[in-house]
């Protein structure tokens, strides 16, 4: 659960009002803690699996994520609303490099956030689950969907709900299917190279 950290930034950032900044460099520090006291207890099988599947988990989180934003890009074209699906991007972005920066550098770290989150949710993903099918991924994308539809109306002020609810479940289910059969791919290929 400790590649969430990205996730449990933002909710503590969300929640508690604490700076992204801060709140994510916490919870890395976590993460490599837990990665090392992990990593210290598994022998060379343990290990090389734990390889394979942060790889898998990370390769295949960032194909998902590419397909979520597509799926989300071609969603809100649909729709006459001024709703804006992306705008959570420049929200992290302006967390991160702070209001006073740059359009560019507000872009570059939000876009960098939202593919950190992808490719860790990914990877979190491929650690939790054995069975990695359509089912269990769509459950992970709707998993993930539960923070966003808890939290992001209050957090982005959101007026368009509806259109908010409907092209955020829907991306999710892309994500989350996308996951499933990248992994299952990927994984595959491992097989066949070893």
């Amino acid at each position: 659960m400790a590649f969430l950290f990205s996730g449990a930034a933002l909710v503590a950032h969300i929640l508690s009002g604490v700076s992204l900044r801060l709140s994510l460099a916490f919870t890395a520090l976590i993460l490599l803690i837990s990665l090392a006291v992990v990593w210290r207890r598994s022998g060379a099988v343990q290990r090389a699996r734990m390889r394979q599947l942060v790889a898998t988990g990370a390769l295949a989180g960032v194909i998902a994520t590419a397909v979520y934003d597509g799926s989300k890009f071609l969603l809100s074209r649909g729709t006459h609303t001024p709703y804006n699906p992306f705008e959570a991007i420049r929200a992290f972005g302006r967390l991160l490099a702070g209001p006073a920066a740059g359009d560019t550098a507000i872009l570059t770290s939000g876009i960098g956030f939202h593919v950190l989150n992808g490719t860790c949710f990914g990877v979190a993903f491929c650690l939790l689950f054995r069975r990695r099918n359509l089912v269990t991924g769509i459950a992970w994308g709707m998993f993930l969907e539960l923070f966003q539809l808890t939290l992001y109306p209050g957090w982005l002020d959101i007026r368009s709900y509806r259109e908010f609810l409907q092209i955020s479940v829907l991306s999710h289910i892309f994500y989350g299917s996308t996951l499933a059969y990248a992994s299952n791919l990927i994984v595959r290929k491992f097989r066949q190279s070893s």
